[in-house]
């Protein structure tokens, strides 16, 4: 079945479970958890960070040098990591990268990206809301792009 299929099926159930609650035909407490979590998914599934996290997946691997907004990683400058995992959630994606060769995955989330280009040596992020590194907001810079991943090797 299509992601949006599923995205939408995804989302009537949501809406339907939520006014089934809210109308009291339907009395259990994790309904509206439920359905908030169907949403989410669904707007994970209709997103254009998933479809954006679904052209980075095959890259998982690759060696990279990171540059957020401008400027290299805080407590890490210079450092060559590997693309652990890549993963779409509602308008965030998030990156786990790891210091080469045996680090353990670091987390990265990029707040609803904007201009993402990808070639076979580099991937740009021209806007987002926020980067987020090792839970840790990185300072935004104006006229930087919020993040480029260059692959090494």
């Amino acid at each position: 079945m299509p992601r949006k299929a599923v995205a939408v099926a995804l989302g009537a159930v949501a809406i339907v479970a939520a006014t089934l609650w809210a109308s009291g035909r339907v009395r259990q407490p994790f309904i509206p958890v439920l359905a908030l979590f169907l949403l989410v998914i669904a707007a994970t599934l209709f997103g254009k960070t998933n479809r954006f996290a679904d052209r980075l997946r095959p890259l998982v691997g690759r060696k990279v040098r990171v540059v957020a907004w401008g400027a290299e990683l805080p407590g890490v400058a210079g450092a060559t990591f590997i693309l652990d995992k890549v993963l779409a959630i509602g308008p965030g994606l998030h990156i786990y990268l790891r210091l080469a060769p045996h680090g353990s995955p670091v987390h990265m989330k990029i707040a609803q990206p904007s201009g993402a280009t990808l070639d076979d040596l580099q991937i740009e992020i021209s806007g987002a809301k926020y980067v987020q590194w090792a839970g840790r907001k990185i300072p935004k810079r104006r006229g930087q792009s919020a993040l480029f991943l260059n692959f090494i090797e």
